[in-house]
């Protein structure tokens, strides 16, 4: 399992972003995430950051990767929900879980 910190950068809802904010401490935010152009979807669940983030605002988050990729500090992602780019996440960080023995 990966996990990431990263930026995240929300677009305002008049701008095609989410109607309402993401509570990241939950663990409930289960988005979608692609690398730039036609890369195929991750999936990622945010685990830790602010109390909440509104469309329009940005914040520093933990992410759990879920798809089995490797990402790098520096790239970026769109996160998707229902087929719409509703923010934008740039990796700053990131380690792997260790495999219990």
């Amino acid at each position: 399992m990966n996990f990431v910190e990263a930026l995240v950068a929300f677009l305002p809802t008049d701008a095609g972003g989410r109607a309402g904010p993401v509570a990241p401490r939950e663990g409930s935010y289960r988005p979608h995430a692609r690398l730039a152009g036609d890369e195929p979807m991750l999936r990622i669940r945010f685990i830790e950051g602010p109390p909440r983030i509104a469309p329009g605002e940005d914040g520093r988050v933990v992410v759990e990767v879920e798809t089995d990729v490797r990402l790098a500090a520096g790239c970026e992602l769109d996160v998707v929900e229902l087929g719409r780019v509703v923010g934008v996440l740039t990796v700053t960080r990131t380690w792997f879980a260790a495999a219990a023995v």
